[in-house]
C-alpha cells in the first residue's frame, strides 16, 4: 500500500487574511481527503485550529522579504522537505513561492502556487515572481493577468475559485442572540495592513457622518496588521465625541463566523463577503482595490469575475460612498435583508463550497505528481 501524498503549505502567516484563512480550511479537507498535510508560516491566530485537524505546523519567516529571512527560509524549507518525506509544496503568496523556487528541491518535490490577488508587476517584481509547474488562480480576471503581466502560460494556470465552510459559515439560529437590543449591527472583517487599513479608517468616518441619524448603528472592526493602533485611536475618539461606545476594534479573532452571523451587515470583499453571504448576512463590497456597493442579487454575475473584490468597478472606496451606501442598507426593510440573505446562502452553497474547492486542487495534485518534472521546475 502507497502511502499518502504529503502537501507542503506554504504561507505567509496564519492570521486573519483572505489567503490565510483559504489554507486553513484547504488544510483540513485535504486530511479528510486521505493526504498528509504540513504548513510553514510565521505564525498568527490560526495555529491552534490547524493543530486541532493534526496539521503540523512550521514557523518560518515566509512574511519578510529581507536577505536573512529569505535564508532562514530557505533552510527551514530543506530540513522540513527532508524530515517530513514532502511530495509537493503548494505556496500561497509571492515570498513563500520565491523561496520554494530557490531553494533546491529535490527532483522528487513537485512545486505549485494559487495567486490570490492581481500582484503587482512594477519595479522588477515580475522577474522575482515565481509560479511552479501548475498556477491556481481564485478568479478569471487574476488569471488573465497572471498572463498578460507575468506571461504564465494559459494552460499552466487552473481557475478555482475560494471555497467557503458553509457548515462553520452559517445563518444564526436566532437573530437577535447575543446583540444589543435595536442595535443594528455593522462588521468590517479585514487585516489592517497599508490600503487595507484605509478602508477601515472611512469607515469609522462613514459611521460618523450618519450616526445623528441613525445612532442605534454599531461598528465592529475584526483584523490585525500594523496599522491597527491607528484604527484602534480612530475607533476610541468616534467614541469620545459620542460619549458611548458605538464602535469597537475587536484585533484577529478565529470566530469571524459567529461575529457575523449576529451581524446586520458585512463590509469587506472576496473571501469575507463570501463567507457573509454563506451566514446569510447583506454585504457592502468595499475594498482597496475597488467599490462595489451594496451587493444584491443582479449584482453577484458582476462581481463573480473579480472574485467580489470590485477592482474592476472603476470607483474607489472613500468615507462618502461608504455613508451612502450605509444610508441605502439603513432604509431598506427588514424583508429584503431576509430575502436577500437566503438567496445568498444558497448561492455560496452550490457555488462556492470549501470541500469542492478541495477536491479540485486535489486534481491539480494528482496530475502533477504523475507528470514528469519539467526542467526548470
Amino acid at each position: 500500500m502507497t502511502r499518502p501524498a504529503t502537501i507542503l503549505l506554504a504561507l505567509m502567516k496564519l492570521d486573519i487574511g483572505g489567503a490565510e484563512t483559504h489554507a486553513v480550511v484547504l488544510a483540513r479537507h485535504l486530511t479528510e481527503l486521505g493526504y498528509r498535510v504540513i504548513m510553514a508560516s510565521a505564525g498568527g491566530c490560526f495555529e491552534a485550529e490547524v493543530a486541532r485537524y493534526g496539521v503540523k505546523h512550521y514557523r518560518v519567516p515566509l512574511h519578510q522579504p529581507k536577505i536573512s529571512c529569505l535564508w532562514r527560509s530557505i533552510w527551514a524549507l530543506r530540513r522540513i522537505v527532508h524530515a517530513e518525506k514532502i511530495d509537493l509544496i503548494h505556496a500561497h503568496a509571492r515570498i513563500p513561492a520565491f523561496v520554494a523556487a530557490i531553494m533546491g528541491r529535490p527532483k522528487n518535490v513537485r512545486f505549485i502556487t494559487t495567486a490570490h490577488f492581481n500582484f503587482d508587476y512594477r519595479y522588477g517584481l515580475k522577474y522575482i515572481s515565481r509560479w511552479g509547474e501548475r498556477t491556481i488562480a481564485v478568479s478569471e480576471d487574476i488569471k488573465e493577468h497572471l498572463v498578460k503581466y507575468f506571461r504564465v502560460p494559459a494552460e499552466k494556470i487552473v481557475v478555482i475559485p475560494n471555497g467557503i465552510d458553509v457548515e462553520i459559515f452559517t445563518p444564526p439560529e436566532n437573530e437577535n442572540t447575543g446583540k444589543e437590543r435595536g442595535a443594528i449591527e455593522i462588521l468590517l472583517v479585514s487585516r489592517l495592513d497599508g490600503p487595507l487599513a484605509d478602508v477601515a479608517l472611512n469607515l469609522i468616518a462613514a459611521c460618523e457622518q450618519i450616526y445623528d441619524l441613525w445612532p442605534q448603528i454599531r461598528l465592529s472592526i475584526v483584523g490585525d496588521g500594523n496599522r491597527r493602533p491607528e484604527v484602534e485611536r480612530l475607533v476610541h475618539e468616534f467614541n469620545a465625541r459620542k460619549g458611548r461606545p458605538v464602535a469597537a476594534a475587536l484585533g484577529a479573532r478565529t470566530d469571524v463566523n459567529k461575529i457575523m452571523a449576529k451581524s446586520d451587515l458585512v463590509v469587506g470583499v472576496s473571501r469575507v463577503a463570501l463567507e457573509a453571504m454563506a451566514c446569510a448576512r447583506p454585504v457592502l463590497l468595499a475594498g482597496p482595490q475597488g467599490f462595489g456597493g451594496l451587493l444584491d442579487r443582479q449584482k453577484l454575475a458582476l462581481f463573480q469575475k473579480d472574485n467580489f473584490t470590485a477592482r474592476e468597478s472603476g470607483k474607489k472606496t472613500t468615507a462618502a460612498v461608504l455613508a451612502g451606501s450605509l444610508k441605502e442598507f439603513l432604509q431598506l426593510p427588514e424583508q429584503w435583508r431576509t430575502e436577500t440573505g437566503k438567496f445568498f446562502r444558497q448561492f455560496v452553497v452550490e457555488k462556492y463550497s470549501s470541500l469542492g474547492m478541495a477536491k479540485k486542487t486535489a486534481q491539480v495534485y494528482s496530475q502533477v505528481l504523475q507528470q514528469r518534472r519539467q526542467p526548470g521546475f
